[in-house]
């Protein structure tokens, strides 16, 4: 058993303390009325009499266990199998004309170059669920969030076949991501962005969807693939994207690079969710508060009965 706040158990130490300053006070320990012990010598007492400190610790009991209730005791679940244990990720990657170029110290286009170091980040899963999205001046989901990792490899090595009208539409491609991501109940949220370009295409702004991932909770992270004479990537926007949401924005200038940026992101997450309590709990406080009121009730009953004081 556990208790989500600890620190309020050492309060029970206050209660052996009130106990004995109550003693020497001799409250509840008078003599019956009588102005002369004396008078009692020989005197056998009753078992009201010798038992009249029971009240007094039954109420003492009933402090404890109220104490006890309010640190909210926990027993975790620890062989439940909980929805949402990794990572749910939805990968953007452009797939305009401009990534046809060769780049990324590669005589292979941006697109390959994307495609192998996504092949290579999917590999890498264990129990993350990713999905992807591919956008131009439209976007469209071609693999929703899932476990298949096969699956999804033979989708994003295919991801060149996809037509759709060219053009770069950031905004409207993060949206259907955060579609994607939106049901989700994982630990951890992420949409992953890379583009080459800057958003030319679409009804929604980039930053309007940053917004909406941002209600969601969902982290952006953002690359732009940057040539060393040749910069196209807005990347202020992109920028202002991943700050709003909590997120980092990169940029990639070669193959290596854009592995290390996925590599760092994957580490980034999963540190994130270590310092996080994730686990379900069964709580126990309502138990020991109602022990607490029925023991309270219990010396309110003898205190009016049994051990009636005088009046």
């Amino acid at each position: 058993m556990t208790f989500a706040d600890p620190n309020l158990l050492f309060l029970l130490l206050a209660i052996p303390l009130a106990l004995l300053v109550k003693r020497r006070t001799g409250e509840g320990n008078g003599a019956g009325g009588f102005s002369n012990l004396g008078l009692l010598a020989g005197f056998r007492p009753t078992w009201r009499m010798r038992y009249r400190w029971l009240p007094t610790f039954i109420r003492a009991g009933a402090i404890a266990l109220l104490v006890v209730a309010l640190a909210r005791p926990q027993v975790g679940q620890a062989d439940s199998e909980l929805p949402g244990q990794g990572i749910d990720i939805a990968l953007l990657l452009d797939t305009s004309g401009s990534m046809t170029a060769s780049s990324l110290g590669s005589e292979d286009s941006r697109l390959d170059v994307a495609k192998r170091v996504l092949v290579d980040f999917i590999d890498g899963r264990s129990d993350d669920r990713l999905g992807l999205v591919v956008f131009r001046a439209g976007s469209i989901v071609l693999s929703p969030l899932t476990l298949d990792y096969d699956a999804l490899t033979a989708v994003t090595e295919d991801v060149g076949e996809v037509s759709l009208e060219d053009g770069t539409a950031i905004g409207v491609g993060l949206s259907e991501a955060l579609n994607l991501l939106r049901e989700s109940r994982a630990r951890s949220r992420v949409a992953i962005l890379l583009t080459d370009g800057e958003n030319n295409a679409g009804e929604i702004e980039p930053l309007a969807a940053a917004r909406i991932a941002e209600t969601l909770g969902v982290r952006v992270y953002t690359i732009g693939i940057i040539e060393a004479n040749r910069r196209t990537v807005d990347e202020q926007a992109l920028t202002e994207m991943a700050e709003l949401t909590d997120g980092r924005y990169y940029r990639a200038s070669s193959e290596q690079a854009l592995e290390a940026i996925y590599a760092g992101i994957d580490r980034l997450e999963k540190s994130r969710i270590d310092r996080s309590q994730f686990g379900v709990y069964d709580e126990y406080a309502v138990y020991f508060l109602a022990a607490a009121l029925g023991l309270l009730a219990l010396e309110l009953l003898l205190r009016n009965t049994v051990w009636r004081h005088a009046t």
